[in-house]
């Protein structure tokens, strides 16, 4: 009888080791992308997106591609951004662990040379895991059906690893504290190369508009005539169109505030004597003015239209992003040598706009 029961017990001590080196086996075959992929999926709850490359740019408010990542347009304005350290020690170690399976490594590394244990370093690198965010959801360019970055999970104390990285001489001074400024500017500054101060960011999250929530009202195109007032009643908003001249020899420019419709312009804007100009106002006390500028003298082709948000907002009781889009298309303005009215042909448009946006998953883009 114990015989028995010994011999079950042996197969059954056989049949869990023959399982954990199938299982060692199986482990042994995964490679590091799939091993951290795995890791997202179970702590992340498939919410990020992971950059296919190593990168130093948060991205926020950029399009995002599902073959080529954040897109990035020169045209968009600069999104405010605000950036949160993280206290959540399961995204810390996410963050982490993500960040060494891309290639990243600490830029602290190399304090461990001067008595800190490796266990130090990682506390330090996990301390340094930042949360980037726009200071309003408003801010970002949504256009329906495309996801739009909302978030950056960053690592400030990561820079992206080099195939050829000089070790030899690199020591941090015994005065310096672990993770302190001092430390890794040392740390980065004596025969290292690669992305440092910059953080290595290793995961995005993305939202899109809901187009279930979405509504537009839509002026239509309406002719601007020169030194009329365009009323928006519904939208409490008027415009008005002039031109504006610097005579020649005045040794002045043209306002620095205004809003260019190209970068082209803007950067000739100094040298630029004559400009047709969009007076953009509303009777909201809360909302600032705005001027926008197309060149009038000298022309520059390709700078004759302009489109962008002027306004947008969080409505905390709906949720909804409200926005008002106004686009001027100049259809032929021309001005004489001596800058006298020949040519005044100009539309302009206003579109209200309200819709919420919800969260994209990765499975969403499958």
């Amino acid at each position: 009888m114990k015989n028995t029961i010994l011999g079950k017990t042996a197969r059954l001590i056989l049949a869990i080791a023959l399982a954990i080196l199938l299982i060692l086996a199986g482990c042994a075959k995964t490679t590091v992308a799939e091993s951290h992929k795995q890791g997202i999926e179970s702590i992340a709850e498939k919410e990020y997106f992971i950059p296919k490359k190593p990168v130093d740019r948060h991205c926020i408010g950029c399009a995002w591609s599902k073959q080529f990542g954040p897109v990035e347009d020169p045209a968009t304005a600069d999104i405010r951004i605000k950036k949160e350290r993280s206290f959540n020690n399961v995204q810390q170690d996410f963050a982490y662990n993500l960040g060494v399976g891309l290639g990243g490594q600490s830029i602290i590394g190399p304090v461990a040379q001067v008595g800190a244990q490796s266990v130090d370093v990682k506390k330090a690198a996990l301390e340094g895991v930042e949360i980037i965010t726009p200071v309003s959801l408003a801010d970002i360019p949504f256009e329906p059906k495309t996801p739009y970055i909302i978030e950056a999970l960053r690592l400030a104390n990561f820079r992206i690893k080099q195939e050829k990285v000089k070790e030899a001489g690199i020591q941090v001074g015994v005065g310096a504290d672990l993770g302190t400024a001092t430390a890794m500017a040392e740390a980065g500054s004596k025969g290292r190369s690669g992305t440092e101060g910059e953080g290595l960011v290793v995961a995005y999250k993305l939202q899109m508009i809901d187009q279930k929530s979405y509504s537009e009202n839509d002026s239509g195109n309406i002719p601007l005539e020169l030194d009329k007032v365009i009323d928006f009643p519904k939208a409490s908003l008027f415009a008005k169109a002039r031109l504006q001249i610097i005579q020649p020899g005045a040794s002045r420019s043209l306002p620095r505030n205004l809003l260019w419709s190209c970068d082209r312009a803007d950067a000739a804007s100094r040298d630029m004597v004559a400009a047709w100009i969009v007076d953009v106002k509303s009777t909201d006390p809360k909302r600032k003015s705005l001027s926008i500028a197309f060149p009038g003298f000298p022309k520059i082709e390709d700078c004759q239209n302009f489109s962008g948000v002027v306004y947008s907002r969080l409505d905390p009781l709906t949720d909804k992003i409200i926005r008002q889009k106004i686009s001027i298309a100049i259809i032929d303005a021309e001005l004489s040598d001596t800058l006298q009215l020949q040519k005044w042909d100009a539309r302009i448009s206003l579109k209200d706009e309200s819709f919420n946006i919800k969260p994209v998953k990765p499975e969403d883009l499958k």
